[in-house]
């Protein structure tokens, strides 16, 4: 199996992580990967912004959290740690694949006046779940306040990364709270994109 077809079947598996924790277990097809892959935002220029990053809703079950959160996913990169993101030299950093991958999901969020979830799996390691904050969004942080405290770093672009093991994310971060603090009238009016597509 090639690397690309490891890398569709493993965004396959995440649609179905993904809809099987937003649907509390009911659905596995409520979101799915999007079509290609989030590449139709930089073709469109910003005129398919629901297409942005990895998944997309499969139907209106799914489509409060995409209005909301950018989810990429990103397989491999072993050579490199979430250490990556702390200690990489400015000058390297554009050669360092985890800055890229972050500052990419970080730069799009700040376009859109999104949140970021950013999955990624090492070959042989657990799947992590990296949640970036948004200042708009102060209860993203709150419905991560789990009993077993994430990691919380401060990325590149200063903004809070919350970390975890998907098993935690799952098992601690309830979808419900989730939906209910992005449905919050503050949620829903703001933010505004930088660079609403014309």
């Amino acid at each position: 199996m090639n690397t690309k077809q490891k890398g569709n079947r493993f965004e396959r598996n995440c649609s179905r992580m993904l809809s099987l924790w937003w649907t509390n277990g009911k659905r596995d097809d409520a979101i799915w990967r999007s079509a290609s892959s989030g590449a139709l935002t930089t073709v469109g220029k910003g005129r398919y912004l629901a297409h942005t990053g990895d998944f997309a809703a499969t139907d209106g079950e799914a489509e409060l959290l995409f209005k909301h959160v950018i989810i990429e996913a990103k397989r491999g990169y072993n050579r490199y740690s979430v250490q990556d993101l702390l200690d990489v030299s400015w000058k390297s950093s554009a050669k360092n694949p985890i800055w890229q991958m972050y500052t990419k999901l970080g730069t799009t969020c700040h376009e859109q006046g999104k949140l970021g979830l950013l999955l990624w799996k090492r070959d042989r390691r657990e799947l992590l779940a990296f949640v970036r904050g948004n200042p708009a969004f102060p209860g993203w942080g709150e419905a991560l306040r789990v009993e077993r405290y994430p990691l919380r770093l401060i990325g590149p672009d200063c903004v809070y990364l919350y970390g975890m093991a998907w098993e935690q994310f799952q098992l601690n971060v309830s979808a419900d709270r989730v939906k209910s603090l992005l449905t919050l009238p503050g949620a829903s009016s703001a933010p505004t994109p930088l660079n609403p597509a014309p």
